[in-house]
């Protein structure tokens, strides 16, 4: 009886230790079956941006030769709509001539704040002048009023894209300028969105969404302004040259400190030696 139940226990031992191999066996083949089933992660690498097509103008700028316009080549981002490109062409004119035989039209600080295009070849060009707030978006149905451009937004074309007016902090400075310089300023304006947009043939200009009477006390600016073609170079349009890239900065050579003052050393004095006098002879009176 004692031998029968130790040969049991020893099976039962001998099965429990081959279900436990089994067991271990069946369970690292299910973790590696699922390990192979994951999916290995991959490393998405975005695509590069897509470069802004650029569109070949012709701004005009004033000659202090000749006192006539004369174009000057620019490429400027190519617009979807002409919108847009207003805009492009209203700032260009207004950062001034790369070419340095040309004039600039507006002094530094002037920015162009929105554009429009209204029926009957008319276009709008908002203007900045220094101190001006920006313009602050409105609702497509926002459209420019004034002597100038009341009568003409009632077409269905119009179609504006900012809002006049924006809060001024004080008073803007206005213009000092004498009568020449305004008139080529605003005739750069009318000259580039005409000669550069066939369908554009008169062209208002605002001051802060606003109209106003002039620029600087000689244009009249209450009704749309016509290009002077007597006074633009028919020519082929000049090359401007590229803007130079800013150096780096070039690092300050480290001062070199004074050395320090050392007090003058004096000559050595040559030794004299003392002059041999002869001895007294000692005698008796």
């Amino acid at each position: 009886m004692p031998r029968r139940f130790a040969l049991a226990l020893l099976a039962l031992l001998v099965l429990l230790l081959l279900g436990l191999f089994v067991g271990r066996r069946v369970h690292e083949a299910r973790q590696k079956r699922q390990v192979a089933a994951r999916p290995t992660p991959t490393r998405t690498i975005p695509p590069p941006p897509t470069p802004i097509p650029a569109r070949l103008v012709s701004i005009w700028f004033e000659s202090a030769e000749d006192e006539r316009f004369h174009p000057e080549a620019r490429e400027v981002p190519a617009a979807v709509d002409d919108v847009a490109f207003l805009r492009s062409l209203g700032a260009a004119v207004l950062e001034g001539p790369r070419h340095p035989d040309l004039l600039k039209p507006f002094p530094d600080g002037w920015t162009l704040r929105a554009a429009f295009r209204l029926a009957d070849g008319l276009a709008v060009l908002d203007l900045a002048p220094p101190g001006l707030l920006p313009a602050a978006p409105l609702s497509p149905e926002a459209t420019p009023t004034g002597p100038a451009g009341k009568d003409a937004a009632k077409g269905p074309e119009a179609t504006p894209t900012q809002a006049p007016p924006a809060a001024v902090a004080e008073p803007p400075k206005r213009w000092e300028t004498g009568s020449s310089e305004e008139i080529g300023a605003a005739q750069s304006l009318v000259l580039t969105v005409t000669k550069n947009l066939p369908s554009v043939s008169r062209v208002i200009l605002l001051v802060g969404g606003e109209p106003v009477e002039t620029l600087a006390g000689h244009v009249d600016l209450t009704h749309p302004l016509l290009p002077d073609l007597s006074r633009a170079a028919d020519e082929t349009p000049l090359v401007a040259p590229m803007p130079e890239p800013p150096a780096s900065p070039v690092p300050a050579a480290t001062p070199v400190p004074p050395s320090p003052k050392l007090p003058p050393v004096a000559a050595p004095r040559p030794a004299v030696r003392p002059t041999p006098q002869p001895a007294r002879s000692s005698y008796r009176a």
